[in-house]
């Protein structure tokens, strides 16, 4: 019984993410939306944990997904996936080479599903004294217009917004952000403050992800509206209209 529950409450977790995934399918109608950058106000509201179940849910559809950790300061991606954090980002970006395919790195590992989907993942890496200059570093940029090129969809774990300066650039690298909240906790002023900043600073923000939703009195579901299921760790999606 209790394995029948754990299957149906990943059930209903997978639900939620295929739709956040169709959201965005739908969002790209005008412009393409191939890197996706998953960012917060503060830590703790949960965005690795959206990162790592929408990168995951893309590669159940798609092929060629990768999943970068840019959070520097408190990278979590290889506690999740249950991976070395040995080698990693900032390491490739010390090592780059124009041209040089991205699987050609060390740092870079398939992860692999029970579904037969894989995953590639490129964790943190070593701790650097400069997370900020790394992230808004011209080796940066290449890097990305290199996975480009080897990746359809590209989702990156970034710093939460009022903590460092790190996502700013990282925004602009992307096509699309999605900014989670924690729905039970969260300063509404600095929430809509941060996402403003990010709209100032070139950042698209395309949906915003309500995380940790009680939907004990009110069971929603809608494509566009909102996700949920009765647990105390819900997710909801609400796409942004692109103005």
């Amino acid at each position: 019984m209790e394995m029948a529950r754990k299957k149906r409450n990943q059930f209903d977790v997978d639900e939620i993410y295929r739709g956040l995934r169709t959201n965005i399918e739908f969002s790209q109608m005008d412009d393409a939306i191939q890197v996706i950058n998953v960012v917060s106000t503060i830590p703790n509201e949960g965005k690795s944990t959206v990162a790592c179940n929408l990168a995951r849910i893309m590669a159940a559809k798609y092929k060629n997904v990768l999943l970068v950790d840019c959070d520097f300061r408190n990278p979590s991606v290889h506690k999740m996936m249950k991976i070395s954090n040995r080698f990693g980002l900032t390491n490739i970006i010390s090592e780059f080479q124009e041209g040089l395919s991205v699987h050609s790195y060390d740092g870079v590992q398939q992860v692999q599903y029970d579904g037969g989907q894989t995953l590639t993942v490129i964790t943190a890496g070593h701790k650097v004294p400069n997370p900020s200059e790394v992230l808004g570093s011209k080796r940066m940029g290449r890097f990305l217009e290199q996975a480009r090129k080897e990746f359809g969809y590209i989702i990156i774990d970034s710093p939460p917004v009022l903590l460092a300066s790190d996502t700013i650039p990282l925004c602009n690298l992307s096509d699309g952000v999605l900014y989670v909240v924690d729905a039970k906790n969260a300063d509404k002023r600095k929430v809509k403050a941060a996402i403003n900043d990010l709209k100032r600073n070139g950042g698209h923000v395309i949906g915003v992800v309500l995380n940790k939703v009680d939907m004990s009195d009110e069971n929603r579901y809608g494509y566009g509206y909102g996700y949920g299921e009765k647990r105390n760790s819900e997710s909801s999606a609400k796409r942004g209209k692109k103005k």
